[in-house]
């Protein structure tokens, strides 16, 4: 019961195809990221069918077998978009249990649900009433930044990119290093916008000087072939 079915890796699952689903299913699409929907309605299943190159599997998200199914150990990331929040905890308790690494980012519909969701394994909750009422202010308090960062944030993959890059793999030689020694901009074109310590600390807009470190990550601006030779000099040690 499912489309283009094969073993799979590295993959990201979608649980739900409602309207948090389907906008999450078409951004990570824009991105190429390989997706996976878990859905059990009928006209939601035919409309995922027009999309050839979305996997899916027809059932009950919050049942273990079809968890198993989806291959969640193997699993990239998991997005649990579920109208009832009882499924969504369900779903996060089950998947938690079959991969421990995984980042998951639930929906949530009140505010009560929000620790017990984390407490279950999610790394993020999301309660889309609340966001839609925050960004509903910025428009009209900041209107120009909020088009701006979507600008940058709904481009095409292949226009501009803005991308979070590990440094665990960072090469030896690059340690303690600071980013105007490694010059960065020059060899890559890619700039460094921001960057979250090893101890999760953010740093926005680092100086020239700032030394990167080892289990840190970086948050790049920058075309996909600029981002590209970024990565390469980032992982030259991996």
């Amino acid at each position: 019961m499912q489309k283009n079915y094969e073993i799979l890796t590295g993959h990201t699952i979608i649980c739900g195809y409602g309207r948090n689903g389907k906008q999450t299913v078409k951004e990570l699409m824009s991105h190429n990221h390989k997706v996976l929907v878990i859905e059990k309605n009928e006209a939601a299943i035919n409309e995922i069918r027009t999309f050839p190159e979305v996997y899916y599997l027809i059932g009950d998200a919050t049942a273990d077998d079809v968890m198993k199914a989806a291959y969640v150990s193997q699993a990239s990331a998991m997005i649990t978009t579920l109208p009832n929040d009882a499924d969504n905890l369900f779903v996060v308790l089950t998947a938690r249990i079959h991969n421990e690494r995984m980042p998951i980012v639930s929906r949530a519909s009140e505010r009560k649900i929000c620790k017990k969701l984390s407490a279950a394994g999610a790394n993020e909750v999301i309660m889309p009433d609340m966001l839609g009422g925050q960004r509903m202010a910025q428009l009209v308090l900041e209107p120009d930044i909020v088009e701006f960062v979507d600008y940058i944030l709904l481009q095409d993959a292949d226009q501009v990119n803005l991308e979070e890059l590990s440094v665990k793999y960072l090469d030896r030689s690059f340690i303690n290093k600071s980013i105007r020694e490694l010059n960065i901009r020059n060899v890559s074109g890619a700039n460094i916008i921001g960057l979250k310590t090893y101890n999760d600390k953010y740093v926005l807009n680092p100086p020239s000087d700032f030394q990167l470190e080892q289990a840190s990550h970086i948050f790049a601006l920058g075309k996909p072939e600029q981002i590209s030779k970024l990565k390469e000099l980032i992982t030259k040690g991996e």
